[in-house]
């Protein structure tokens, strides 16, 4: 309720319910690629995919998981890697090459998250999951890059000073704030699900 997605100390843990979490497998299976930044790889680097009875025909496979990050995050890759049926992309300036494809991963050179979406197009992903973190997501808003959020509102207070949100990063101006619509709502009990699209 406090807009918060994760505690001070970020800790790993379940926001939303079970509900929630069929709703997130639900748009994983629509998408051709989901994008994370790197804290939020690290304090979660399970591999990304969507269940496998929510798989729908014709919608790409394996499942990109791509990765921004600006320090690394090759010694968190786990051996799940090497056998899964995502494939991890790894965006960075200056990232060891030869540490994170030992680990199954493909290394770019990139220096924001507006250039890694331009290569995920490249690539043939036309509908890319942002699921954070905070600041990653800010920057897109920014340069006008995201279409949608899906939002749930959850009955939780998580509060703290400095814990995450679901925007970080520098922040707007009052003139800068960038502007969505609500266009769809529903309630399962104790939690609303939300979708805002960007105004024009």
């Amino acid at each position: 309720m406090d807009g918060r997605i994760g505690t001070t100390g970020g800790h790993s843990f379940n926001v939303g319910s079970d509900e929630d979490r069929r709703r997130m497998g639900l748009l994983r299976a629509k998408a051709d690629a989901v994008l994370v930044g790197g804290r939020t790889f690290r304090v979660g680097p399970q591999l990304i995919a969507e269940p496998i009875e929510l798989r729908r025909p014709g919608v790409r496979r394996p499942l990109v998981n791509a990765v921004l990050t600006r320090v690394g995050v090759a010694p968190f890759i786990g051996d799940e890697w090497q056998h899964s049926e995502a494939v991890l992309h790894v965006f960075g300036p200056d990232l060891d090459r030869d540490a994170h494809e030992s680990r199954g991963a493909t290394v770019h050179a990139a220096e924001d998250p507006a250039a890694v979406l331009d290569a995920l197009e490249g690539m043939g992903c036309k509908l890319v999951l942002v699921e954070g973190g905070g600041d990653l997501i800010f920057q897109l808003v920014a340069r006008d890059r995201i279409d949608s959020v899906f939002l749930t509102l959850a009955p939780r207070i998580i509060g703290g000073i400095g814990a995450p949100s679901l925007a970080d990063g520098e922040g707007f101006s009052p003139q800068s704030i960038r502007n969505f619509a609500l266009v769809d709502m529903e309630r399962v009990g104790d939690e609303l699900f939300l979708r805002y699209d960007k105004k024009a």
